[in-house]
């Protein structure tokens, strides 16, 4: 019988200036998720929400445990994108670009990266389905599980390429 190797996370391995890895891990996860929930949750009347929302993502992308520059690189574009599917639910294919600039900090191989056309097939189905403005929670709800999904797929290619090697 084998023994099970255990893959350490690439970033894991990263000098952090401050914070410990799994705290700033969760963190940020905490924060990219929850303030793209909460721009999600804004509106017209709700513009606290948004701004909330947008900061909390951008100060999440900001304290994952990854190079600084690759994450100073992907804030701007990320909180723009989730901002974008405020136009509803035709904007769910672009949160497969989020989900990739997630990919690129952690350092997953470039075979990991085919785990983004699930949310775009997601986003196309969601688009047909949902069309109105109104299922904005539908569309929210069932992208984010698939995105959650998504990661852990691309997280699973990546420990199988590493095997090979």
């Amino acid at each position: 019988m084998g023994s099970a190797v255990r893959r350490q996370e690439p970033t894991a391995e990263l000098q952090l200036r401050w914070g410990g890895y799994r705290g700033r891990h969760a963190g940020a996860l905490a924060l990219i998720v929850g303030g793209a929930l909460l721009l999600q949750a804004g509106s017209v009347y709700a513009n606290g929400l948004i701004v909330v929302g947008a900061c909390a993502h951008i100060a999440g992308w900001l304290i994952v445990p990854a190079r600084g520059v690759a994450r100073a690189a992907v804030v701007g574009p990320s909180v723009l994108l989730v901002g974008a599917l405020l136009l509803g639910s035709v904007a769910a294919v672009l949160l497969a670009a989020p989900l990739a600039f997630w990919l690129l900090l952690r350092q997953r191989p470039g075979a990991s990266y085919l785990a983004t056309l699930l949310p775009v097939a997601s986003g196309l189905m969601l688009a047909l389905l949902y069309p109105q403005y109104g299922n904005g929670a539908i569309v929210v709800g069932v992208s984010l599980v698939v995105i959650v999904g998504a990661a852990w797929i691309a997280r699973w290619i990546a420990v199988r390429t590493h095997l090979r090697q």
